[in-house]
């Protein structure tokens, strides 16, 4: 149903309003005004803009809702789109390694005096030192040089 329908069919309007169905179908199918067009065009730039990018484009529909203008969520992704107008969302640094340990940290080199005597022969393994406080020594990744 259309928001202006008032709970009345196409067919009835049609009727009161002498005009065909066909004629009210292809009348929904006009393409919408270059101004009016510009206008959406401006007042998502100008929400994006007011946010800092971090409004995407469920958040921008939303806001025009708000703001009195009912436009379609499809047409603000595809404006979006078109203006390059994506939501950043910034990443939380999150801290993975415990560095307040009371053990000893070793540089993560091989032995200056080693000799290797063939392709693809030093390889690394690095201790959690979370199982190392628990005596249990679990090797979580190895990598070669």
């Amino acid at each position: 149903m259309m928001p202006l329908q008032g709970g009345l069919s196409v067919e009835r309007m049609c009727e009161l309003a002498p005009a065909s169905r066909a004629g009210f179908y292809r009348w929904l199918q006009m393409p919408v005004s270059v101004e009016e067009e510009m206008e959406v065009r401006s007042l998502i730039q100008q929400i994006a803009i007011e946010h800092r990018r971090r409004y995407g484009y469920r958040r921008i529909a939303a806001e025009l809702r708000r703001r009195g203008m009912a436009v379609n969520h499809k047409r603000v992704v595809r404006i979006m789109r078109e203006d390059n107008l994506l939501a950043v969302q910034p990443r939380q640094f999150v801290v993975t390694t415990k560095s307040d340990h009371k053990l000893e940290v070793y540089l993560n080199l091989p032995p200056r005096r080693l000799k290797l005597t063939g392709v693809d022969q030093p390889w690394m393994a690095d201790f959690n030192p979370h199982s190392i406080e628990r005596n249990s020594f679990t090797l979580t990744r190895s990598k070669r040089m």
